[in-house]
């Protein structure tokens, strides 16, 4: 797969003045991500720090770079490597101080995995995505000092197949109604983890099989 835009493209995409804002483009809510090229574009750290700050906002390289305490160069690279892989596009073109600078968003709001074992290898997306957030969470209860709007809960209940069904599709929607919401160009960005699985089998056994 090469999402990479030709230079035909790019050209189609106004430059805007300087003193024109860029404002973030209505993307597609999901994009699964099903190619041995897309997975490991999007597992290097540096590169899902870099789809993480242009979710919601278009950057440039150069912009990016003064977030990460990278240099634009190296930036550079891994933005043509998520274009190559179709993760990330431009969407804006800018001339700044006669310079034109393109501004890049990802091709999607959220990614979804839908790769065989053999290509993720010996660890789960789901557990790879639970430790990113983890490690996201720690980061910013270091760099963050107030956040009223942060909860944390980790229940276990007993369902049945057909209402943890009927939970799950409830929390699917509900994720679905936030990737339709407009983004707030003055608001905040929030970082939101939802999972629900079978717990391990400790936690299984029923209180009637107890001797």
């Amino acid at each position: 797969m090469n999402g990479l835009q030709d230079n035909d493209e790019l050209e189609l995409i106004e430059a805007l003045p300087e003193d024109v804002p860029v404002t973030m483009p209505d993307l597609p809510a999901r994009l699964v991500i099903n190619t041995v090229q897309q997975f490991k574009a999007i597992s290097e750290p540096v590169r899902s720090r870099i789809l993480g700050i242009i979710q919601n906002q278009p950057a440039t390289a150069k912009q990016i770079a003064d977030r990460l305490g990278a240099s634009p160069g190296a930036i550079g690279y891994h933005l043509h490597v998520l274009e190559t892989a179709g993760l990330a596009k431009v969407v804006a073109r800018r001339i700044v101080r006669g310079i034109v600078a393109n501004y890049y968003t990802r091709t999607a709001r959220i990614f979804t995995y839908d790769l065989p074992g053999e290509v993720t290898g010996s660890e789960t997306v789901g557990l790879a995505i639970i430790t990113k957030a983890r490690d996201e969470l720690a980061e910013a209860l270091v760099t963050i000092k107030e956040d009223p709007v942060r909860s944390e809960s980790f229940p276990h209940l007993r369902l049945s197949a057909e209402r943890a069904s009927y939970y799950y599709a409830r929390l699917e929607a509900l994720v679905d109604d936030l990737l339709h919401e407009t983004p707030d160009p003055d608001g905040e960005v929030y970082g939101i983890l939802i999972s629900m699985f079978k717990a391990p089998a400790y936690l299984q056994g029923r209180p009637s099989e107890a001797r």
